[in-house]
């Protein structure tokens, strides 16, 4: 029969062994932490991003027939009014309703609430052939301001700026 016999934790050679780390270790694994690192970074410098702020879009039709298009365009999206690309929508009808759109003249008028400042703002389709809609009432639908294509990085930084 075997006698178990009980280790001594405090003894000079437990705490020897269990205080040293291997060199080896900790100087590889901070090399490919390192290195990962790099990776990501170097990753997120090409990997393209194209960033959207989503706002809403209505659509009326005045008494000629011809169709007016209206975004609330938040004040944070309007600081950035150079970056834009354009303006995608969902319209909810099915038909010949465009779905990307631009504007030109922004207005002075700020109207603000608690959620924050905006501009109303004309928008104008890009794709549309002209052909007449027939809207039955006003509606609005959810779109998306479209910025210009970036890196990942270059975002982030700005984003932490």
């Amino acid at each position: 029969m075997e006698e178990n016999k009980p280790i001594e934790l405090r003894s000079e050679k437990v705490r020897n062994i269990i205080g040293r780390m291997p060199p080896v270790l900790v100087r590889h694994g901070t090399v490919m932490v390192v290195a990962a690192l790099l990776v990501l970074a170097g990753l997120a410098a090409f990997v393209p991003y194209q960033p959207k702020i989503s706002i809403e879009i209505s659509a009326a039709q005045d008494e000629k027939g011809e169709v007016h298009y209206t975004a609330r365009i938040p004040q944070r999206a309007m600081a950035q009014r150079d970056k834009i690309a354009f303006i995608a929508g969902s319209p909810p009808v099915e038909g010949p309703m465009p779905v990307r759109f631009i504007f030109h003249d922004v207005p002075d008028t700020l109207h603000v609430s608690r959620s924050g400042g905006w501009h109303e703002v004309e928008v104008y389709p890009v794709d549309h052939d002209g052909q007449a809609i027939k809207i039955p009432a006003p509606f609005t639908f959810p779109a998306k301001i479209e910025l210009k294509y970036t890196t990942f990085l270059k975002w982030i930084v700005r984003k932490v700026e």
